[in-house]
Formats: C-alpha cells, sequence, structure tokens
C-alpha cells in the first residue's frame, strides 16, 4: 500500500484543493452585484486570475504534468 501521508506534494496538493473547494464556496455565497455596474474590479480579477494561472502551472510543474 502506498503512504501518502507526509509527502509534501500530496499535501500541497490537497491544501491547494481545499482552498479551491473554500473560494467556490465563497462565491457561491455572495450575493450578486448590483445591476448598477457594481462589481469586482476587472483589474483586480485579471490579475488575480493571473497570479492564479502562474501558481497553477507551477504546482503542473512540480508534479510532471502537461499543461
Amino acid at each position: 500500500m502506498n503512504d501518502a501521508a507526509g509527502d509534501p506534494v500530496t499535501e500541497a496538493t490537497a491544501r491547494l484543493e481545499a482552498a479551491v473547494e473554500r473560494l467556490s464556496r465563497a462565491l457561491a455565497a455572495r450575493p450578486a452585484p448590483a445591476a448598477t455596474g457594481e462589481g469586482a474590479d476587472r483589474e483586480a480579477v485579471a490579475a488575480l486570475a493571473a497570479r492564479l494561472d502562474d501558481t497553477i502551472a507551477r504546482l503542473r510543474g512540480v508534479l510532471g504534468e502537461d499543461a
């Protein structure tokens, strides 16, 4: 049997999956933005998306997965 307990890559993957799940729940619980154009700052969203893409790419590189 493969003992994954204590494996840093497995632990990091589990933490990342848990973080994504928390983000998903938080977004689902948010009220819809008002129709007046209020909402998330598009530049901030784009910057966050770029950071997440970079983080995912680094994780895939460490795991040896292709994009």
